[in-house]
């Protein structure tokens, strides 16, 4: 029995020890396997990083586009500053103006139609004059205008008496046409 027992346990330890080998085989082959899926994902995980880059990337250009092109067709992206003015109170009376146009369109343009404006403290537009003309108005540039504005009005004297501080001066783009040859059209 002794006999039977050592063989029984020397044939168990056998089983135990080649199931171990065999253990140990299949255990070295998933590690192998789940080290291959780690850099499968880690590359997937790159591969997504990259993407989500290009989507950002792709947004801001979308964005910048979207943007330039509500500016374009916005009629109130020149802003006047610098409104001088001399009132010439001749036979036919008229002011000698000097402003300064900025362009604040994302391109530059080359002829340009629209009404600059001054309105009192009150609201009340006291000088309208048409600027009809080509220039050469680079994007966020600025250009000064000296121009003779002759009065279509009783109402356009009283500019010559009011503070310019108190002014409020804007301009209305009716027709711009951008270097790159697009045009643009405001209704008023």
């Amino acid at each position: 029995m002794k006999k039977i027992l050592i063989t029984s346990l020397m044939g168990i330890s056998f089983l135990f020890a080649s199931n171990n080998e065999d253990i140990n085989k299949k255990l070295d082959l998933l590690i192998n396997k789940i080290n291959q899926l780690e850099k499968k994902v880690n590359e997937k995980d790159k591969k997504i990083e990259e993407l989500q880059k290009e989507i950002k990337t792709q947004k801001k250009e979308i964005n910048k586009e979207v943007k330039n092109e509500l500016a374009l067709k916005s009629c109130d992206k020149i802003k006047v500053s610098n409104l001088k003015y001399e009132y010439n109170g001749d036979v036919i009376p008229y002011y000698n103006l000097t402003f300064t146009l900025k362009n604040e369109y994302p391109k530059g343009i080359v002829y340009l139609v629209g009404n600059l404006y001054a309105e009192d403290k009150d609201g009340t537009i006291i000088l309208k004059d048409y600027i009809k003309r080509k220039i050469n108005l680079p994007a966020n540039g600025k250009v000064t205008i000296h121009k003779s504005h002759t009065l279509n009005n009783d109402l356009e004297k009283y500019l010559k008496d009011e503070n310019p501080k108190d002014l409020h001066i804007y301009f209305k783009v009716i027709k711009a046409k951008f270097k790159d040859g697009e045009s643009m059209e405001c209704e008023f």
